[in-house]
């Protein structure tokens, strides 16, 4: 069965938080635009995108508005460890349809 991905946007602040319902993370790694929430046994609880409309834009080389931000809907987390490095992927979908693939190696071991 597939974990609850709850989506907030603070458009105050133009943060972006992503994670799973109900996980508690033991801690959190600062990878600058990106925050990423980790439990004990590695897995991802939550990714937040802080100045989340100029992270993405400048990610994916188009614009990325506030408001497409707050429209994003249905997210997914999935995370993977290969040569040393923890690599994640963040899909959220908006409801106009507009997607935000990001691919990153995060956690270096």
């Amino acid at each position: 069965m597939a974990e609850k991905i709850e989506v907030d946007y603070d458009e105050e602040f133009d943060d972006l938080y992503v994670y799973k319902k109900g996980r508690k993370s033991d801690f959190s790694v600062n990878l600058g635009d990106f925050v990423i929430d980790v439990s004990k046994d590695g897995s991802i609880n939550g990714i937040e995108i802080l100045e989340a409309s100029n992270t993405l834009s400048k990610l994916l080389n188009t614009k990325i508005t506030s408001s497409d931000i707050k429209q994003a809907k249905d997210a997914v987390i999935i995370s993977s460890t290969k040569e040393n490095a923890l690599y994640i992927y963040l899909h959220l979908e908006s409801k106009k349809g507009i997607r935000f693939p990001i691919v990153m190696p995060a956690i270096h071991a």
